[in-house]
């Protein structure tokens, strides 16, 4: 599908810096949380020892709850590197229209538009977006 709308090139290398910053924050981020869960589990693991029903502790639960979703960070924002080396960055994928650049700002992993993603523009008056939806 050709694209609807190009980013300009400098908006592009901006949005590739903001992506590449959050990559490295969520692969550390997720480094250290897993590594947090297992030293959580192995400790609890070791005053569990007689106890083999013995649920995971509620912070091995928590780091690895955490851990994982810093892997789903990562994830989306490696899709959507992937979409901008393959030049379709930028489009919706439900639609094919183009997102708005102050939502890829915000949300550089965005693959919706605001319509498609159900949320409500900034700058329509209010009472205009359909009722319950959300605000970006």
């Amino acid at each position: 599908m050709p694209p609807s709308r190009v980013l300009s090139q400098r908006s592009l290398d901006r949005l590739v810096r903001q992506l590449t910053k959050r990559r490295r924050l969520a692969a550390a981020m997720s480094q250290s949380l897993f590594s947090e869960a297992l030293e959580a589990q192995i400790t609890a693991d070791r005053s569990d020892l007689l106890d083999s029903d013995a649920p995971m502790s509620a912070a091995s639960e928590m780091s690895y709850a955490l851990a994982a979703d810093a892997c789903d960070r990562l994830l989306q924002i490696d899709r959507a590197l992937r979409r901008i080396a393959n030049g379709r960055y930028g489009n919706c994928e439900e639609c094919g229209e183009a997102i708005a650049f102050r939502r890829l700002r915000a949300l550089p992993t965005a693959t919706s538009c605001f319509d498609c993603a159900g949320l409500t523009r900034l700058d329509e008056p209010e009472g205009v977006g359909a009722p319950g939806r959300a605000q970006l």
